[in-house]
């Protein structure tokens, strides 16, 4: 339809509106929910949006925009290092000359005397292939019963240890359906010991509602993008990837606020593990 904005346009939009705000903000304190509202994007998507379509996260893009802010007022001018290391965030003269030396190959100093400009461009990180298949579908509400666990996504193998045995032990695998993850804060949207996720099970009625061990809570009704991955739990990544970086910008729908879900259909202990088979539910308005 012509004078129909393009989705994809609209999500480039808005990655410039973010890059030029940090651009104008490089001395201030920016965090993800900032930002998220900058973009008009719920904060439990906007951080993999972010990195799917630019190939670096916000804390890495940021601080390479304030560094690199910092070479170029180094050569340009002759302001005293201190100084320039406060205009970019940097409060701590020490702490900014290491990280300028690991981003650079040189230290403060040495790059002033080198006399030469950096580039500050943002590579686009999308990548078309592999494709997933991507259906839309309307889910219940569902009641569900998990285990809470804080630190790295990688080591969440203690709460699926620690939820498997209480229903084992409960005599429960006939009350439960769906095994998934619903991951509570966007990956390296804060310090990694601070990450929080669920390890959970949809409950049918007869699932008792106060088991010791168990945190419960409602997933509402709504419509899903649900991505179908096929393969190793390793290679999850490159489908998030693909799914926040190519097909929702292109789309043409917005997510809702709420954090997705990575469903287990099969079981690892007698499936495949090229055959094991994850649905990644993306919530959408």
């Amino acid at each position: 339809m012509a004078g129909k904005k393009q989705p994809f346009i609209d999500y480039e939009d808005r990655l410039n509106r973010v890059l030029c705000y940090i651009s104008e903000h490089l001395d201030e304190d920016l965090n993800l929910d900032q930002l998220a509202d900058v973009a008009c994007l719920s904060r439990y998507h906007w951080h993999r949006i972010f990195r799917a379509m630019t190939g670096e996260t916000l804390a890495d893009i940021v601080q390479r925009m304030r560094l690199n802010k910092a070479a170029n007022a180094l050569v340009e001018g002759n302001e005293p290092i201190r100084t320039i290391a406060e205009q970019v965030g940097y409060q701590n003269l020490a702490s900014f000359s290491r990280a300028f030396k690991r981003m650079f190959g040189l230290s403060p100093n040495e790059l002033r005397q080198k006399g030469e400009r950096v580039s500050g461009s943002v590579n686009s990180g999308q990548k078309g292939e592999p494709t997933y298949p991507v259906t839309i579908r309307k889910v219940k509400e569902i009641r569900a019963a998990g285990v809470l666990h804080v630190g790295s996504y990688r080591k969440l193998g203690g709460a699926f240890n620690k939820l498997g045995g209480l229903l084992m032990a409960q005599s429960l695998m006939p009350h439960v359906d769906e095994l998934f993850v619903i991951y509570r804060d966007p990956p390296e949207s804060k310090p990694v010991t601070e990450l929080r996720a669920h390890v959970a099970v949809s409950i049918r009625n007869t699932f008792p509602t106060d088991l010791d061990g168990l945190e419960y809570f409602d997933i509402i009704e709504g419509r899903y993008a649900v991505l179908e991955h096929t393969g190793p739990y390793q290679t999850l990544g490159a489908a998030y990837e693909w799914l926040y970086g190519h097909w929702l910008p292109t789309c043409g729908l917005e997510p809702r606020d709420a954090p997705p879900l990575e469903v287990y259909v099969n079981d690892p202990r007698t499936t495949l593990s090229t055959q094991l088979r994850t649905d990644v539910r993306l919530p959408l308005l």
